[in-house]
């Protein structure tokens, strides 16, 4: 297997251990189809104290742990190829580029290297074990690292999330630190022909909603509606903790859409739903536009 550095503006994906990474590879690659980018599978062997698994001594040399992760990127990549034939005859991706496949094996911290690929990434896909609070090696001590430093969108996968949802939801504060989050889930429910929800939330003893932070909701969803004209956007205007909003309303979606901090680390723990977690700065550009969804 020859591995390769990753391309500027693929979807990365982390991969732990297989199968129990098929959904992320799954979704990156239905994601790669409609944006135009390729994909690049990671899996980072862990050298240090912290990451090191049991019987491994930190910063020796750990060629069973690399021939593991060789065996899982070959799984991985086996599987992400099988995935793009059978989306290259899906009426949805008919005439689309077909996206490159490349896989890449580190050594080092696991948060290090999640975050310095996510520089040069489009997307950033992780996976989870379980429905409450992420608890795998991947995304258990380096979770909260690779969410918050990651210089890409990150959307995280439970087992089954986002199967069965009904929609996308967007959670915003009403600041412009938010609006990021709107681009991406409006977005992200155009390619998938899903209705887009977005909750507004405001202090529960403050007035109803700062008269800025108000119209700057409507203004950016305004603007959402016009770039997206299929797209007709539900507001929701709730008082008190969004955080708590969000968890309770996340179990109907496929996916829930948020910037990085208090609130999508509040959202890992609770939600059941694909959870995406946007970097304030982020600006989607230099994309294909959306395609059909299957």
């Amino acid at each position: 297997m020859t591995y390769v550095s990753m391309p500027e503006g693929a979807v990365l994906v982390g991969v732990e251990n297989w199968p129990a990474a098929a959904e992320s590879v799954s979704w990156a690659v239905e994601q790669a189809f409609r944006d135009g980018r390729d994909v690049h599978l990671l899996h980072v062997v862990p050298a240090t104290n912290l990451d090191t698994p049991p019987g491994f001594r930190a910063g020796a040399p750990a060629e069973p742990d690399q021939d593991h992760g060789a065996v899982v990127l070959a799984s991985a990549s086996s599987y992400a190829e099988r995935r793009l034939d059978e989306l290259s005859r899906a009426p949805g991706f008919l005439g689309f580029r077909r996206p490159e496949v490349s896989v890449e094996l580190e050594v080092g911290p696991v948060a290090h290297a999640l975050d310095t690929a996510s520089g040069h990434a489009s997307l950033l896909v992780l996976g989870s074990r379980g429905r409450g609070p992420i608890r795998s090696r991947l995304l258990g001590s380096v979770s909260r690292s690779t969410v918050k430093d990651a210089r890409c969108p990150v959307v995280v996968l439970r087992p089954g999330g986002g199967g069965v949802g009904r929609g996308v939801l967007v959670g915003i504060d009403g600041t412009a630190d938010s609006i990021p989050a709107l681009a991406f889930g409006f977005d992200q429910a155009a390619q998938r022909n899903l209705p887009v929800s977005v909750l507004y939330c405001y202090e529960a003893h403050g007035p109803e909603g700062r008269d800025g932070d108000r119209a700057l909701v409507a203004e950016s969803v305004a603007g959402l509606r016009e770039r997206y004209p299929d797209l007709h956007p539900h507001l929701r205007i709730h008082s008190g903790s969004l955080a708590r909003a969000l968890a309770e309303q996340a179990q109907t979606m496929h996916m829930v859409v948020v910037v990085g901090g208090a609130v999508a680390n509040n959202l890992l723990d609770h939600a059941h739903s694909v959870v995406a977690v946007v970097p304030r700065s982020y600006s989607r550009t230099g994309t294909t536009p959306p395609a059909t969804a299957v």
